[in-house]
């Protein structure tokens, strides 16, 4: 069925349902439909029901209901950025992006009001208007519930910690359509299981972030090496690593593009932050400008991005930017549309420059055999994990606190006909690494605290029980408690515990 057909005749109530509304539903061939289920990935497009743009939280409460009443699979759509596909279905899509997409911050509070379909970009942007931020992901037209609920890594993790880490409240809307208010006091066990636990209780109609002061320039710079230098730049990132403070973050990327591209070939990537000024920047990050001659963004399309949200540097290697700008820098290589599938591990220790050589070897074979990979690479993740690890293992439901490194592969191309062989790839790649390389398979306490493979990274099903770790038994009850019959089961669905004797 194409995105213009009509679907069956809807029922007797939906018309009801419709009418009731404050916000719209929309049908496929109806005005809207296919903004509802457009998504960051073409391969993630499914073509629903019915897609439901509420207004109010009882809008929320009233489509729960019609979803349930009506036998169909619910799905949560914010920024619609989930590489598994769990803001899509073919049932009901509850999308937050249309309306609730607003932020405001208290400063005196120091406190974020966040929609529940509000982007990132638009968090930095209202929290910098008091110099004030929280932890956000680098890609800024990402949608804030479907990171923050993950987990959440950004440049202020070092320091900060997770983007769960900062969330103060939250205002729920439950399986029942009841709309709940979950804090440290008030449902301290919801509160508790959203943090980490994903869409699996309910959809969040508010996040309330602690922010954080935040100085209004930062450093970064983007150092791009010959693949020649491989030993050097590879062993540099691990040697600073070891250092590294928790105002530091680090990228270690190798990527390209396919024989047909404009640009094709490999290039190693290094991507450093400082969270202070650019003089302090380039001392702290003296190992890495001595693993050898660097050029400054050799892409020239990001070269022009870059320029045009920082201004032109002095130096031209180096680049401070306006925090609000920082994590925009990665959209233009993170653009919506195409087709795109990665795959995440954790590695328990740095990456070497024989594994990363064998990747390169697997990724030029790659794009040898396609033609069409519009972006293809690796990434290593240095992010320093002080604050991470500051925050015990059970004081959230997510479970992949811990020392170990996280890997991302990925290929992003265009023909759906390539689906299987571009799985085929970045799988072939993950396990060069997973052989070569020890791979954190459970999170734990003390020496065993490597954590698992980080979920917002993986559309892989990896099942509850290994993503969620020690914290499942508990995140059982209370899924039993909020959603017993499973309405939520898009993302890792938990189940239930059993009811007590």
């Amino acid at each position: 069925m194409s995105h213009t057909e009509q679907p069956n005749q809807p029922s007797s109530s939906f018309a009801i349902f419709k009418k009731s509304l404050s916000g719209e539903v929309v049908r496929p061939g109806e005005q809207g439909y296919d903004y509802g289920i457009f998504r960051w990935t073409d391969n993630s497009v499914r073509p629903a029901s019915y897609v439901v743009f509420p207004k109010s939280a009882e809008d929320f409460s009233k489509a729960v209901r019609f979803g349930k009443d009506e036998g169909l699979e619910l799905a949560i759509c914010g920024g619609g950025h989930s590489w598994s596909s769990a803001s899509s279905t073919t049932g009901l899509v509850i999308h937050l992006g249309k309306y609730l997409n607003n932020a405001r911050c208290d400063p005196e509070a120091k406190l974020l009001y966040v929609e529940g379909g509000a982007l990132w970009e638009t968090v930095d942007k209202v929290g910098m208007e008091h110099g004030l931020a929280t932890v956000a992901g680098t890609v800024n037209h990402t949608g804030v519930g479907g990171l923050a609920l993950g987990g959440g890594y950004g440049w202020l993790t070092g320091r900060r910690g997770m983007a769960v880490d900062n969330i103060a409240q939250f205002t729920v809307v439950l399986a029942s359509g009841e709309i709940v208010t979950a804090n440290e006091t008030e449902h301290p066990d919801l509160f508790w299981g959203c943090r980490g636990g994903g869409c699996n209780f309910g959809v969040i109609t508010e996040f309330v972030f602690k922010a954080h002061s935040q100085r209004s320039n930062v450093f970064v710079t983007f150092l791009t090496f010959p693949i020649e230098k491989l030993d050097r730049v590879v062993e540099a990132a691990g040697d600073w690593y070891t250092t590294a403070g928790p105002d530091e973050g680090c990228h270690l990327r190798c990527n390209g593009a396919g024989a047909g591209a404009k640009d094709p070939g490999l290039v190693l990537r290094v991507v450093y932050f400082y969270n202070g000024t650019a003089e302090e920047g380039r001392k702290a990050a003296k190992k890495l400008y001595d693993a050898g001659k660097a050029s400054f963004l050799i892409n020239e399309r990001f070269k022009r991005l870059t320029h045009k949200l920082a201004g032109p540097s002095g130096e031209n290697t180096m680049e401070e930017l306006p925090y609000e700008k920082l994590n925009g820098l990665a959209n233009a290589a993170n653009p919506h549309g195409g087709r795109k599938y990665a795959k995440g591990l954790t590695m328990k220790s740095q990456m070497t420059p024989a594994v990363m050589k064998d990747l390169v070897a697997a990724m030029e074979r790659a794009n040898k055999s396609s033609a069409n990979y519009t972006n293809c690479g690796v990434l290593v993740d240095y992010t320093p994990k002080h604050a991470v690890m500051s925050v015990p293992l059970d004081a959230t439901a997510y479970a992949g606190r811990g020392t170990g490194i996280e890997f991302l592969a990925w290929i992003y191309y265009s023909d759906p006909s390539l689906d299987n062989f571009t799985r085929d790839h970045v799988r072939e790649w993950c396990s060069i690494v997973s052989d070569e390389a020890s791979i954190a398979t459970k999170a734990g306490k003390g020496e065993e605290a490597l954590g698992v493979g980080y979920a917002n990274y993986d559309p892989e099903p990896k099942g509850a029980v290994m993503v969620f770790g020690p914290n499942y038994g508990r995140l059982r009850k209370v899924k039993r408690k909020y959603d017993p019959e499973c309405v939520w089961r898009k993302w890792y669905p938990i189940e239930p515990a059993a009811d007590p004797e």
